[in-house]
């Protein structure tokens, strides 16, 4: 129970408070408002979003099975830093298991499935904020990986994509003009997929990941200052320099 009243697990539309809570941290840490090495302080959040402590812890945990935090044993959290070389062994790791994930896609995908990614990608052609455009580009590879029926291999593919979003959106905010090819490529497996084509399907995944990798690794600040250097301006506070 939060002081003063009730705290119900459940908040508005039947969202679990939780959710609700890592969502909003979510986004700052993708965004960059929440910087590398900012440590998150449970009351605080707790106080400014108008749940108990609770509902942030959870979140918390959420946030550090994606890898976007670290947990401390005294229960606090520290939003994870950014580096080259992570960001190198993420996208090997992507480049080996998402061409497989959207071969199974190619072969086992639902209409309902297939619906839903068109969806997305005329969403991602409207858009113009980074940010939200990199929410929905994770959700359509999400769904695509889905489609392919592999629990596992879709739940392993997850955890690199929320940590892939947080170089991906910081890398767009530099270079806004890879949103464009970053749309062409996503029609492009899309294609391969409705056309049960598996081997142009992975085809397509790889040359988007090749292109998005390059992509990133061209923001030479990616081991500096650019990446993490938004001073906080939420609940967190920066460790000293």
């Amino acid at each position: 129970m939060a002081e003063g009243g009730p705290d119900p697990a459940v908040g508005r539309g039947g969202v679990p408070v939780y959710e609700r809570v890592a969502s909003v941290l979510r986004r700052g840490i993708v965004a960059g408002t929440l910087a590398g090495g900012t440590r998150l302080v449970q009351p605080r959040i707790a106080a400014a979003l108008g749940v108990s402590v609770t509902p942030v812890r959870e979140a918390l945990r959420r946030l550090a099975a994606e890898g976007l935090v670290q947990l401390d044993e005294s229960g606090g959290a520290v939003v994870h830093e950014l580096s080259q070389a992570e960001l190198v062994e993420v996208y090997e790791l992507r480049r080996l298991l998402e061409p497989l994930a959207v071969t199974r896609a190619a072969k086992e995908a639902s209409e309902v499935r297939l619906v839903e990614a068109v969806e997305l990608v005329a969403a991602m052609h409207e858009v113009r904020d980074v940010a939200i455009w990199s929410e929905i580009n994770t959700r359509f590879h999400s769904v695509i990986e889905e489609a392919g029926c592999s629990p596992q291999l879709a739940a392993i593919l997850r955890r690199l994509r929320a940590l892939s979003a947080l170089y991906v959106t910081h890398s767009l905010l530099s270079t806004p003009e890879r949103v464009e090819a970053g749309n062409a490529e996503h029609r492009e497996i899309l294609e391969a997929v409705i056309a049960n084509d598996p081997e142009a399907a992975a085809a397509a995944v790889e040359r988007h990941l090749e292109g998005t990798l390059r992509t990133l690794l061209e923001v030479r600040e990616v081991d500096g200052h650019r990446f993490g250097a938004r001073a906080d301006r939420w609940w967190g506070r920066r460790p000293p320099e």
